[in-house]
């Protein structure tokens, strides 16, 4: 897989925020990091800056799914009502802390989802993806 232009993470932990966002600076310092503990943020982040963008930005989405209100789940939802456009630009993992087999099960059936990670998310995890 080819570096890409964005990182994102979306966790309400603003602990594991710092921690993802300290592993994915190790790995690489020239690819852009957004961080957001509130998912309708993410996804209005998202709404605002990849509608109108006519040149793609391959984006890797590391998404909590046990947040309080609105999980990753309820995330990927309405994710995957906007257009084409948008949805082909991200990769999406799985962030968690527990790997319950329901949520694996779910993770796998969802076509968005590229794999599942345990948290904390470290330098040799993300070098696993690529």
């Amino acid at each position: 897989m080819k570096l890409p232009e964005r990182f994102i993470v979306v966790d309400d932990d603003r602990t594991s925020n710092m921690i993802c966002e300290f592993s994915l600076r190790r790995f690489s310092s020239i690819t852009e990091i957004k961080t957001f503990v509130d998912p309708e943020d993410a996804l209005q982040f998202i709404r605002d800056c990849y509608l109108d963008n006519q040149s793609p930005t391959p984006t890797i989405l590391f998404l909590d799914i046990n947040m309080p209100v609105f999980t990753g789940w309820d995330f990927l939802e309405i994710f995957n009502s906007f257009s084409q456009h948008i949805r082909e630009q991200f990769t999406f993992y799985i962030l968690t802390s527990s790997i319950e087999q329901k949520d694996v099960e779910k993770a796998e059936a969802n076509p968005l989802v590229k794999g599942l990670l345990s948290k904390p998310l470290s330098t040799s995890i993300v070098r696993g993806i690529f």
